[in-house]
């Protein structure tokens, strides 16, 4: 039922009008909206750095709040690969004839959802990441590497929680989402951002792609490269974000669903030159 009735809400035209409310500047009233949100969600403000509805600008500024500093060690390891979001785990595993697991009974094209041939990933490993609306909304880079290519990919807004994910088939592919190309010397590590119902952005670290898309454009940034864990982009909203490894860089670890990971944390290893497949 929950799958059907979004099927026949005007979802972009609903998130446009509630993004009109995420921008308002009327203290009164962003002070109320993030009150609210705070008390119907049960956010957790001890983790931001700032505390208060006053200290932020809009609701928009609350939502994409940052944390506090040092609140997320990374891993001295090198070799780590870390979550690029605070999360719930939707699906992990490998990559077998180009179909990820969306959830039990449904797969999907990685073609598809990335917009290119991508035969690199199969035998890789993926790992889906739900962000729930309560939860830190900052996307981070997974590895060092080299941005090398975007796609911006239009679609719908589908809620992706958990009813949606089992109850809409091919969500991920429906839905609006970037595609980052993250180069390294032993291969491209891929960072999907989706898109969903009342996101009203998705808003990058460097000059370029910024939502809604409107029509399918591929980018090749210049100059642009991340260390580990440092922030590529936010989030409006709960949202969806897919790592995808190739089997010639590394390993993703295999998670339960529904296992939260915060960003930052171990989630698989990347080989020495020496030990590619």
């Amino acid at each position: 039922m929950f799958a059907l009735v979004q099927h026949i809400l005007p979802k972009r035209l609903l998130s446009r009008f509630i993004g009109v409310f995420a921008v308002v500047r009327w203290p009164l009233l962003k002070n109320i909206l993030i009150r609210s949100f705070i008390r119907s969600y049960a956010v957790d403000m001890s983790t931001s750095k700032r505390k208060t509805p006053e200290e932020f600008e809009t609701f928009a500024d609350f939502f994409s709040r940052e944390l506090k500093p040092d609140l997320r060690p990374i891993p001295s390891d090198s070799k780590t690969i870390t979550s690029p979001v605070d999360g719930v785990v939707s699906q992990s595993g490998i990559i077998q004839r180009g179909k990820l697991l969306q959830a039990k009974g449904h797969t999907y094209s990685v073609a598809e959802l990335i917009g290119q041939n991508c035969t690199d990933l199969d035998g890789g490993s993926f790992l889906t990441l739900y962000l729930d609306p309560s939860m830190y909304h900052r996307v981070h880079a997974p590895i060092d590497a080299i941005l090398s290519k975007t796609i911006e990919i239009p679609g719908k807004l589908f809620s992706v929680n958990g009813q949606s994910v089992h109850g809409i088939p091919n969500l991920f592919c429906r839905n609006e989402r970037l595609v980052c190309s993250l180069q390294t010397d032993t291969g491209v590590v891929r960072l999907v951002m989706v898109g969903a119902l009342i996101v009203a952005s998705i808003t990058t670290s460097w000059p370029g792609p910024r939502s809604p898309y409107r029509r399918r454009v591929e980018r090749l940034p210049h100059d642009v490269q991340f260390s580990r864990a440092e922030e590529m982009a936010r989030f409006t909203l709960g949202s969806t974000a897919i790592v995808l490894i190739p089997p010639s860089f590394g390993v993703l670890d295999s998670f339960e669903p529904d296992s939260p990971i915060k960003m930052g944390e171990h989630i698989g290893f990347k080989h020495d030159r020496t030990e590619r497949p």
